[in-house]
Parts: C-alpha cells; sequence; structure tokens
C-alpha cells in the first residue's frame, strides 16, 4: 500500500511540477477576468491555474496585477507573558498566552534537550529577556506578506519593545541575522543596513574569534564520529569473527 502512495505523490509531484511552478495558495486574485499569484523571495508574480486543487502558474513571470491592492499591516498591543530565547517568547494575546517567533531574524541557540549551545546563544536569549521584561509597552506588527504562523504553529510578527523594534536592536548587537524572509517584508532595508555595520565592525555573532569556535566545535564533532566509527567496527568485527 505505501508502495502505491509513494508512487502516487511522485506522479502529482512531477504533473504539478510540469504544468508551472507551484504558487503561494493565499496569494490567488482575481483581475478582469485572469487569476494571478505569487511566489518566490523576492516576490513574483505569474498568471495562475488549478491543477489537480492547486493553483500553479500558468506561464513566465508577469507585472503585478492592477487590480492588486497591497494589504495594511496590521498591529496588537500585548502583555508580556514568558522568555523562550533570543527569538522566541510568549505573549497574552485577546486573553490567551501565545509563542510568537520574531520575524524575519534568527539568535543562536541557547541549547538543551537535542539543540547544541552555539555562541552567543545566552546573550542573545538574555538581552531579549531584559527588553521584554522591563518594557513598559509590547507591540507585534503583522506583516501582510507574511504567513500567520510558521510549521510549529508559532505566531510571526515583528515586535517592538516602547516604540523600538526588538528585531532592529539584536541585530545591532550582534545577537541576531536576517533569516527566514519568504516574502517582501516590512523593515528589511533598514535591517540590512543595521546588519552590515554589525558585520564591518565584527560586533557578537560577525566576530573574527567566532569563526574559530566554530571550527574548533566542528573538529570535535567530526573527532566524536571517528571515535563512534571506529568502535562501530570493532563491535561488527567481533560479530563477524564469533558467528564465522
Amino acid at each position: 500500500m505505501r508502495k502505491y502512495l509513494f508512487v502516487l505523490i511522485v506522479l502529482l509531484s512531477i504533473n504539478v511540477l510540469a504544468s508551472g511552478g507551484t504558487l503561494k495558495q493565499n496569494s490567488i486574485i482575481e483581475c478582469n477576468g485572469q487569476y494571478y499569484g505569487n511566489h518566490g523571495n523576492p516576490i513574483h508574480w505569474h498568471k495562475a491555474k488549478l491543477n489537480k486543487g492547486m493553483w500553479v502558474s500558468d506561464g513566465e513571470e508577469t507585472n503585478i496585477p492592477p487590480c492588486y491592492i497591497k494589504p495594511m499591516n496590521t498591529f496588537t498591543e500585548v502583555q508580556f507573558s514568558k522568555c523562550i530565547d533570543g527569538d522566541t517568547a510568549s505573549f497574552i494575546i485577546n486573553k490567551e498566552e501565545k509563542t510568537v517567533r520574531f520575524l524575519a531574524i534568527n539568535t543562536p541557540e541557547v541549547g538543551g534537550g537535542l539543540e547544541k549551545e552555539e555562541p552567543f546563544g545566552k546573550e542573545a536569549s538574555t538581552f531579549t529577556c531584559e527588553k521584554l521584561k522591563k518594557a513598559k509597552k509590547i507591540v507585534l506588527e503583522f506583516d501582510s506578506n507574511s504567513d500567520k504562523e510558521d510549521k510549529y504553529g508559532r505566531i510571526l510578527a515583528f515586535v517592538y519593545v516602547d516604540d523600538e523594534l526588538l528585531e532592529s536592536l539584536l541585530i545591532e548587537n550582534g545577537l541576531a541575522e536576517i533569516k527566514y524572509v519568504y516574502g517582501d517584508y516590512s523593515h528589511l532595508d533598514e535591517l540590512k543596513k543595521i546588519e552590515s555595520i554589525a558585520k564591518d565592525n565584527k560586533i557578537g555573532i560577525w566576530s573574527e574569534n567566532l569563526a574559530d569556535i566554530v571550527e574548533e566545535n566542528k573538529n570535535n564533532e567530526e573527532k566524536i564520529i571517528d571515535i563512534i566509527i571506529n568502535i562501530l567496527k570493532i563491535i561488527v568485527n567481533f560479530l563477524v569473527n564469533l558467528f564465522a
């Protein structure tokens, strides 16, 4: 049964690819009797058609449809609930606790569980937590060009602490990089300028010795892998000789 299901999925995928690239399903609009949709980064538009229940491109890239009106970003004031790490926190939104993933950035991991601690992970987490705890006002900005949630069900938003964009502050202090950009988000030009300055000044994650730290960790991991492989070889040889 699994074999036939796999073959069916492959055939459907080939069919979709043959008929044109898949478009963002929530981007489809109708304009003067023609359907349009977009995808990619940066976003680009195509005429759209339905194929097996999915909207796919129906031709080469086209101009922005004349009927398209860019939706406005929305804002909501929230209450801080708890810290998680440098780019994630929980807030009270409409009387419910929700986890929010800060849009368009990524901070190093703090470690724990299956995750390894990365350089400046704890610093980024501490920075974010202190900013949120001390803030008198916290506002979330929901970008119209972003999905509402990520694949883990976390809300995606820009975060303001006392009218300052937290993403900007993290990047400025070398505690975050621009990442996971899947659309024409607001503030990107500003964030790129700030990131460029942090890189030039070798601040935080862009510092010169960080490359040495990463390389050292990589070498240690390779040594551990070699040890494990050698142990497995010994075990295999032992079992082969045992049952020979």
